[in-house]
């Protein structure tokens, strides 16, 4: 046992624990506390799709309960593993009267979160990722098994904590054939793995295979119910075969007594935000999934970019038509507290500071929002780069000042939620009445 895990497991062991955060970090936590013989009472998330809920076993708490489990629990400890929006929890933390020993950051303990992209390309071309905007050509291909391993084996020697991996970014893991084994191989090292799927995927025996290793997070993204909204921003999928696929999670889980957490990541357009969603919720409550909305964002990085320094792209053009809030009315919402105060700088971007991201071809680029190549990789091949290599040619990157200068890191995280809402409250909506 390294001197930090020892260090991290004193401070959780004799208290009350509860986790902020359900998805992948919390639910690597989550791992690490059972493995080691700490009780874990609950988790803490902003999400309403959780509230109440049972992720992993335990309770799922909205914020506004803390107080409550607080005059509950006088000793209770808060850990802090949603890594990207740290600051905005310990800020909440510190409004309701936690003092900074009642929580900790689980960032403290371990400062880089990994994804390994395991497949270079997707089988979708969504209008708002890169795949579907066009612009920069990109290398096609897939990380073997073997590539995989040496990269797993290279994150666990350097690192003294490791607890989870998020094994997508760009690309659709379950493209991959190695992909079950390649769950397999991180849970026999004790690491959590979270996934992250279209669901378009016509290849039950591999569906199959990945669910019965039991993933910690799977996380489902669509954008409709219906076909008329679906294909209009997830295009090339098929809404029926993504249903279908849904129900057959439902089926694995049961046969086989799975704890996969299946997250459906429901994107906000102007055409689905009324019966579609509507739909998509009834039948993720009928199957015990959770169902997350997010507001649709143009995306990459470099092409939020070039839209506000003047340059948008026929595409992001195009997107910009179906958005509930476009990039300059997401820009002012994120920043909207006190932009002086709340601006992130290149030093406290979550993306830039604790994330290290491993491309199916071994490049490492700047963070996970930036897609194109060329300045943007800061070390061609992971295998051979060490961790101050790679820190520090993000240091270097000019791309971060830009981000930082528009107000991005913000607009990339979607803080401040309720202004995104009131925003999108006054748009137009094209979608189907509930009762139609």
């Amino acid at each position: 046992m390294t001197a930090q895990l020892s260090t991290l497991l004193t401070q959780l062991a004799g208290a009350p624990i509860m986790i902020w955060g359900a998805r992948m970090t919390g639910l690597g936590l989550v791992r690490l506390c059972r493995t080691n013989g700490i009780k874990v009472d609950g988790f803490i998330d902003y999400d309403p799709a959780f509230a109440g809920k049972k992720i992993a076993g335990l309770t799922c708490h909205p914020p506004t309960a803390l107080p409550e489990l607080w005059a509950q629990q006088p000793e209770l400890k808060i850990v802090v593993a949603a890594s990207t929006k740290e600051q905005e929890i310990n800020k909440i933390l510190l409004s309701l009267g936690f003092s900074p020993q009642c929580f900790i950051n689980y960032s403290n303990y371990c400062d880089l979160f990994y994804t390994v992209d395991v497949m270079g390309t997707c089988n979708l071309k969504c209008l708002s990722c890169a795949h579907g905007a066009g612009g920069e050509k990109y290398s096609k291909g897939q990380m073997s098994l073997e590539t995989y391993q040496h990269v797993i084996d290279k994150i666990i020697a350097e690192n003294e904590v490791v607890t989870h991996i998020s094994l997508y970014s760009w690309g659709e893991p379950f493209l991959n054939p190695a992909l079950p084994e390649m769950v397999s191989y991180l849970h026999q090292h004790g690491i959590a793995a979270a996934l992250s799927s279209n669901l378009s995927i016509k290849n039950e025996p591999l569906l199959r295979k990945v669910m019965q290793q039991d993933p910690e997070y799977l996380k489902v993204s669509l954008s409709g119910y219906y076909p008329e909204a679906y294909n209009d921003t997830h295009s090339g999928g098929d809404i029926y075969l993504v249903r279908s696929n849904l129900l057959r999670l439902r089926y694995y889980i049961d046969k086989y007594r799975l704890n996969t957490v299946v997250d459906v990541n429901y994107h906000l357009y102007n055409n689905n935000n009324r019966k579609n969603l509507h739909k998509m919720q009834e039948l993720c409550e009928e199957l015990g999934f959770y169902l997350s909305t997010t507001f649709a964002l143009v995306m990459p990085l470099e092409r939020v970019i070039e839209k506000l320094e003047g340059r948008p792209s026929p595409s992001t053009l195009a997107l910009e038509k179906k958005l509930l809030v476009s990039v300059n009315e997401g820009i002012l919402a994120a920043n909207a507290v006190d932009r002086e105060n709340t601006m992130i700088s290149p030093a406290e971007c979550p993306f830039l500071a604790n994330q290290t991201i491993v491309n199916w071809d071994l490049s490492v680029p700047i963070c996970c929002t930036t897609f194109n190549r060329g300045p943007n990789i800061v070390a061609n091949n992971f295998l051979s780069a060490g961790k101050a290599q790679i820190s520090h040619g993000k240091q270097q990157a000019s791309i971060c000042q830009t981000c930082v200068k528009h107000g991005l890191p913000a607009y990339n995280l979607g803080l401040n939620r309720s202004r995104w809402e009131a925003v999108a409250t006054t748009k137009p909506s094209f979608d189907l009445p509930i009762d139609a």
